[in-house]
């Protein structure tokens, strides 16, 4: 959601941004500190944490609604040169006027100007309670005008300015319409009994008044909004004044200059809110409702509040006399009000303080496991640490059951407590099954970190970007890590001369001019490399070859590479991890490598476990049950198969050390200490809590605070976020319970504070307390000791009392409370009067004054309504469940802790199949390096004759390695006997009870003539089986299997066969996939078929034949039959004959059907006999 910042935006797309605005921040003050950046350039919050600033309205330059004139002048001197006597030089003046209107919203709010709601929509409280909006636009309120008449004729007043916008509630009575209500028809209202109708379908009711003309707009009538339709009394309560014997006073018409205290502007630091803390500063306008709850309800009572628009009102003249009066709602929501004493916010954040445990599930599920044997034991203490039993599938398919945790443990973990070696645990992994751990006590399967690896992977395969940064960023380590290594490989088999680089040669380039020069005179001094010796002129440039065998092999895995390469790969990707400035990358600077900032950018958010699913963060709902706070450990291990999984992608090279190369990089990062913070090394999450309340629904922006002592200057939370309604999460370096986590602080947004009529209302009396306000400095205020005391005595009164602060109803006798509504003006104007009465008390003291006000205004009565301000301070210090659990079990915890790194920094290891070739050998004497290959066969007599042919049962059986066997055809078992038809459907033919037919041909892939070609060679090649189905749309058959059927045999004249045999791969289907191809080898007749069996991919092996329209399919290299022709006469077209079985399963039982197709062999070559 949008956050209004008047253009200075700081917001950081990224899950960490808390982390990295506070990093760049002090890298600002670094600068500042030394000089290289001026003050003013360093865009320094104005608003410390924990501050705001009031504002009564924020007004744009223009308003909407009125016609606006601008006025253009422009003036053109053109003297001449040299002067003329009789030329008139005056400059010529151009005046244009032209009007416009302001476009801005009127009959709906455009999406994300709500930015929060209290109270939240469905969600109870108290009848006192003030519902109030906050927009996050701070200028929509005062967008329109509420109240032209206040702002002519020199009535406006520069410290308020009426609103176009309202927030009423309503209960339900005050709003259903009764049947045909508006003007005999009958509308359907919304569940906050709004109507949705165009303007001119408003106007156009007979019984209905509206606030609504023709000067609002040329095509008013057109707009469309939701509108809700109020009494006229209830309309003549909200827009009128009331005297002092809280009576209606009747002015003549609607007045609306009492909701200019009702609307004000804050603008906040945003540090420690889940929502709004994106932005450093956040600026709101906030609307507030007059009007209380019910005040005699005995059960809860649904209240609608609606955020209207009162554009208009003020012109209607006089108050409507129709049935009903109309009015715009732009947003809408319900809540419940609660009788007396049912809800308490207080006790709802001190029952959170009391749920302070880790997250697992509770003692009560545990405690009873502990009372069985020793297996119910052990399961006790694995779901303590945190595991739950999960469905698990292993690979061959077997269902069971697996031991499943997330990253949130409540306890330490670490490699030592998983009793792993350190070749595990530091090694890579290629498929996270070496991942898992058996549980040898249970015999259960923990699949936690195999999860974590693959959840990677599949996170990394989602992000495209990711994706493409790392595969470039391993081709660079990959491409300078193999160039250095095979330079050190040649070096070391030869000398260092044996390569030379471009800039070698530069710099010996004088002292080769040198041996150049001395060639000629043969003198053994001047030459002192033996690759310079002189020799006969035919043998000049003769120079000493290696034999095959000594040539070492610069392949990626041969020992010369192998040995060497891993280090020049971590050289060069800890040089990519570089900025321009050559120090580490640390996304406060600029990178030297794009590509490494996308992908550090990626690993550090997995590692602050952004993307991770919730069902993989919380193994089970148990662990955290409504209303509770629950702390957690980050297993780091966890993370590290995390991070693991997602950088084993763009791996082609078999072992992956460009992996551990960019661990490497990525530790540097992580143990470096920047030159802002020299003390620290970049923040990693270690610990957490969960806070599921309706308190985090109530106020989306809790403002969350972390004390230490003494305090820390690095972020307090590194990651905040409301991960779902009611749920809130934060992250943080530090181990709760410790001095530099001793409390954790729950405090009310400034923005989101709840307003109230008053501390004390009921149906007989209000009780006010006028909080104390001051215009002094904060070091000035302080000095007061009781400036958080209210104002004695306190403001009590009654319905029938007179100058009433609260309108009970009309009728101050009745008893009733029909009306519900703060007095204004009169509230806010007594309100000012002891204020400046207090004032004035402390200055005959002696004191200085503390309040220096003579106007009312909507900031100011804000602030009187603001119901006091809750927060939960949770001290961490000395708890219990957290001192037991969250302490490290293997590492001192007073000692400085080391920075969180990545684990596995060790190249998997892959097995080869074949055992790589030697590197080094025996010098065979050869200096041609001849590399052609040696016949090391034994010689042999034996052989088959040359009149011998494979028969088709031996080829079956004895086949090549790369091709599979076709099985026998097995008999199909038919679950009721079929019935057995011959004959073809007639076309045309319908009905339900029809088989459908079947369009098949045979062609080759390269043949759009529907032949199959054996012209030339007749190598083997792809057939395309093209079969469509027509004749179905009314069919109730079910397709369990479409077989076509090849006859095999030799090539005969009067015995056409489209194959001898066939040993290929097999077929596969083109596009249908809901079926699967395959072969089978039949015997009928005494003759041989390849059987392809077109079968349906579904678990009951049936699919309803008019979801068919294609079963297309290529069988892949077929040896086809070629038939000579004798003479150019002959045709060169040759059919075959295939034949279709189709079976289906109808209503009458299971069916067989029959048929046959021509294959048309094309050979245009001509072999005379």
């Amino acid at each position: 959601m949008a956050i209004f910042t008047r253009g200075k935006s700081k917001a950081i797309n990224s899950p960490r941004h808390l982390t990295i605005r506070h990093a760049r921040r002090s890298a600002v003050l670094h600068k500042v500190s030394r000089g290289i950046l001026a003050v003013e350039d360093a865009s320094i919050p104005h608003l410390n944490p924990g501050q705001e600033k009031l504002n009564s309205y924020w007004a744009p330059s223009l308003e909407a609604g009125e016609e606006h004139e601008i006025t253009v002048t422009q003036t053109i001197a053109a003297p001449t040169v040299p002067p003329l006597k009789d030329a008139d030089n005056k400059p010529l003046r151009l005046v244009s006027e032209q009007d416009f209107f302001v476009d801005a919203p009127q009959f709906s709010l455009p999406a994300g100007s709500v930015y929060s709601v209290y109270p939240p929509h469905g969600y109870p409280d108290d009848h006192r309670i003030l519902p109030h909006v906050v927009l996050s636009d701070p200028h929509l309120p005062w967008e329109r005008m509420g109240s032209p008449a206040s702002e002519k004729d020199g009535h406006a007043d520069d410290r308020n300015k009426v609103p176009w916008l309202a927030l009423f509630s309503f209960t339900n009575e005050e709003l259903k319409l009764p049947e045909n209500a508006l003007g005999g028809k009958s509308y359907k209202q919304t569940g906050t009994f709004t109507v949705k109708m165009s303007v001119g379908e408003l106007r156009g009711i007979p019984n209905v008044a509206n606030p609504i003309t023709d000067d609002m707009g040329l095509h008013v009538n057109d707009a469309e909004g939701e509108f809700i339709f109020l009494k006229p009394d209830l309309f003549k309560n909200l827009f009128s004044k009331f005297d002092d014997k809280n009576k209606r006073q009747d002015s003549g018409g609607p007045e609306t200059t009492r909701y200019q205290y009702l609307s004000h502007v804050r603008e906040i630091n945003t540090a420690g809110m889940a929502v709004a803390g994106v932005e450093e500063i956040g600026i709101f306008s906030i609307v507030v409702g007059s009007r209380s709850g019910p005040l005699d309800n005995k059960a809860p009572v649904s209240v609608f509040v609606h955020l209207v628009s009162i554009e208009g009102v003020e012109g209607m003249g006089s108050f409507p006399t129709k049935d009903y009066v109309a009015l715009c709602s732009l947003h809408s929501w319900s809540y419940t009000v609660m009788p007396p004493g049912m809800l308490n916010v207080h006790e709802a954040f001190d029952n959170i303080g009391k749920t302070l445990n880790v997250l697992r599930p509770s003692d009560s599920v545990t405690t009873s496991l502990d009372k069985g044997g020793k297996v119910q034991r052990r399961i006790a203490a694995r779901l303590r640490d945190g595991y739950s039993l999960v469905k698990y599938k292993t690979q061959t398919g077997e269902q069971t059951v697996a031991l499943y945790r997330g990253p949130l443990t409540p306890t330490v973990v670490g490699p030592t407590v998983l009793k792993l070696s350190e070749d595990v645990a530091k090694a890579c992994s290629n498929s996270g099954q070496d991942l898992q751990i058996l549980d040898r006590e249970v015999g259960i399967m923990d699949i936690s970190y195999s999860s974590a690896w693959n959840l990677g992977r599949t996170l990394a395969l989602g992000n495209e970007a990711f994706c493409a940064a790392l595969y470039r960023l391993r081709a660079a380590i990959h491409t300078r890590a193999m160039k250095e290594t095979k330079i050190d490989a040649v070096r070391s088999t030869g000398s260092q001369e044996s390569y030379r680089s471009r800039a070698d040669v530069l710099s010996d380039l004088k002292q080769t001019i040198e041996y150049l020069d001395g060639l000629h005179v043969g003198d053994p001094g001047h030459v002192s490399s033996p690759d310079f010796r002189i020799g006969p002129p035919r043998k000049r440039w003769q120079r000493p070859r290696l034999s095959r065998r000594e040539y070492p092999l610069l392949h990626y895995n041969s020992s010369k590479i192998k040995d060497e390469y891993l280090e020049r790969a971590i050289e060069a990707a800890l040089d990519l991890g570089k900025a321009t400035d050559e120090s580490i990358y640390d996304e406060t600077n600029t990178p030297k490598s794009t590509d490494w900032m996308i992908v550090l950018a990626f690993v550090m958010d997995r590692m602050f476990l952004s993307g991770v699913p919730a069902h993989y963060m919380i193994s089970d709902p148990s662990h955290l049950p409504p209303e509770s706070l629950r702390f957690f450990y980050i297993d780091p291990s966890w993370v590290d198969a995390l991070v693991d999984g997602a950088l084993s992608l763009a791996n082609h090279s078999g072992e992956d050390r460009d992996r551990v190369a960019i661990k490497y990089a990525i530790n540097a990062y992580l143990t470096h200490y920047p030159e802002h913070h020299p003390e620290y090394t970049p923040q990693v999450p270690r610990y957490g809590f969960y806070l599921r309340s309706d308190l985090v629904s109530m106020f989306p922006d809790l403002k969350v605070e972390i004390e230490s002592d003494p305090p820390i200057c690095q972020a307090p939370l590194l990651r905040h976020e409301i991960v779902t309604d009611g749920v809130m999460m934060g992250l943080a370096d530090r181990q709760p319970g410790l001095p530099e986590f001793k409390s954790l602080v729950f405090t009310q947004p400034p923005h989101q504070q709840r307003f109230a009529a008053a501390w004390k209302l009921t149906q007989d009396e209000i009780d006010i307390d006028i909080r104390k306000q001051y215009t002094i400095s904060q070091e000035e205020r302080e000095k007061d000791a009781d400036r958080h005391e209210a104002l004695k005595p306190g403001i009590k009164m009654k319905p029938t009392d007179p100058n009433n602060w609260f309108v009970w109803s009309t009728e101050a006798e009745s008893g009733t409370d029909d009306v519900r509504l703060l007095r204004l003006p009169f509230f806010a104007e007594q309100q000012l009067s002891l204020l400046r009465q207090w004032s004035d008390d402390e200055v005959n003291k002696g004191h200085q004054k503390p309040f220096d006000d003579d106007t009312p205004n909507s900031a100011l009565l804000a602030m009187q309504l603001t119901d006091p301000i809750y927060s939960l301070t949770v001290k961490l210090q000395g708890a219990s469940s957290l001192s037991t659990n969250m302490s490290p079990r293997t590492e001192d915890s007073s000692a400085p802790k080391a920075p969180r790194t990545l684990i596995s920094t060790v190249p998997s290891r892959i097995t080869p199949l074949v055992p790589p070739d030697e590197d080094e050998g025996e010098d065979d004497g050869d200096t041609t390096a001849s590399m052609t290959a040696e016949d090391t066969s034994i010689p042999s007599q034996l052989g088959r004759h040359e009149d011998y042919r494979v028969e088709p049962h031996v080829s079956q059986t004895n086949l090549a390695p790369h091709v599979r066997a076709i099985p026998p055809l097995a008999p199909r078992l038919p679950s009721s006997p079929p019935t057995v038809s011959r004959a073809r459907e007639s076309p045309g033919g319908g009905g339900t009870a029809t088989a459908p037919k079947y369009n098949c041909m045979v062609y080759s892939q390269a043949n759009d003539k529907n032949q199959v070609e054996t012209t030339g060679e007749n190598l083997p090649q792809d057939l395309i089986f093209s079969i469509h189905v027509e004749d179905n749309e009314n069919s109730d058959y079910q397709l369990a299997e479409l077989d076509i059927r090849i006859a095999l045999g030799p090539v005969k004249p009067e015995d056409h066969r489209l194959m001898q045999n066939y040993n290929g791969p097999g077929p596969r289907m083109l596009s249908n996939l809901r079926f699967n191809v395959v072969s089978a080898m039949d015997k009928r007749g005494g003759i041989n078929y390849l059987v392809l069996r077109i079968l349906p991919r579904s678990s009951t092996k049936l699919i309803k034949i008019t979801k068919v329209q294609d079963l297309s399919f290529l069988l892949c290299l077929a040896q086809v039959n070629k038939f000579t022709r004798d003479s150019p006469r002959e045709s060169n077209i040759t059919n075959v004959a295939l034949q279709t079985e189709a079976t289906y399963r109808a209503h009458q039982g299971d069916t067989v059907k029959y048929g046959s197709f021509n294959a048309r062999l094309k050979n245009d070559d001509v072999e005379p006999a």
